[in-house]
């Protein structure tokens, strides 16, 4: 058997009544993309195609280890804990919201989205636009005791796995590739 693999996917698709494209993020562990196809159809009926996708190795000074198991009763709320932060902004003279999806490592409650974000250039661009245009993380800027409405808790969108984050200064690249993929996903 091969390494399990922590895979975030952006799905492409419509629903009924769209005008425009939608999108969607798809959590998953496998040993390849591949073997994930059916569990992203089923993660989102509407999904059409894959529009990129990552493979997590290390995020925030953690190396992230996959292993299959029962999470514990509170692993959802332990730390640290990794997270996806949808980060919403804009640009001077776009017509449009852009979107930029960031794994985070928090490492206690107290743990600030935003003062990660202060590394991040497009956030940084974004906040130096007007009050109502400045970039924004949909919906919360701090993450509270266990409170995380809208920020993505990995562990509890993995059932079956294990996420263990290793302190390692060893920092191994995540994987992350763009463009329009799996287009079978509408004949599912």
């Amino acid at each position: 058997m091969e390494k399990l693999q922590l895979f975030i996917v952006l799905l492409g698709g419509y629903n009924k009544g769209d005008l425009l494209e939608s999108h969607n993020l798809f959590i998953g562990v496998g040993e390849d993309l591949e073997s994930m196809k059916a569990q992203m159809k089923v993660s989102w009926p509407a999904a059409t195609h894959l529009d990129a996708y990552m493979i997590l190795n290390h995020v925030d000074g953690f190396d992230i280890r996959i292993k299959e198991g029962v999470p514990s009763e509170n692993a959802g709320k332990e730390f640290p804990m990794l997270v996806i932060g949808n980060i919403g902004y804009y640009r001077e003279g776009h017509f449009t919201e852009f979107h930029k999806l960031m794994p985070f490592v928090l490492k206690n409650e107290n743990d600030s989205i935003i003062a990660k974000l202060k590394r991040d250039p497009d956030f940084a661009e974004g906040q130096a636009l007007g009050e109502a245009t400045r970039s924004h993380l949909d919906d919360k800027h701090t993450i509270t005791a266990f409170d995380v409405d809208d920020v993505i808790n990995v562990q509890n969108n993995i059932p079956g796995y294990v996420v263990e984050l290793i302190p390692s200064d060893t920092k191994t690249e995540n994987i992350l590739k763009l463009g329009y993929q799996f287009t079978d996903l509408k004949k599912m």
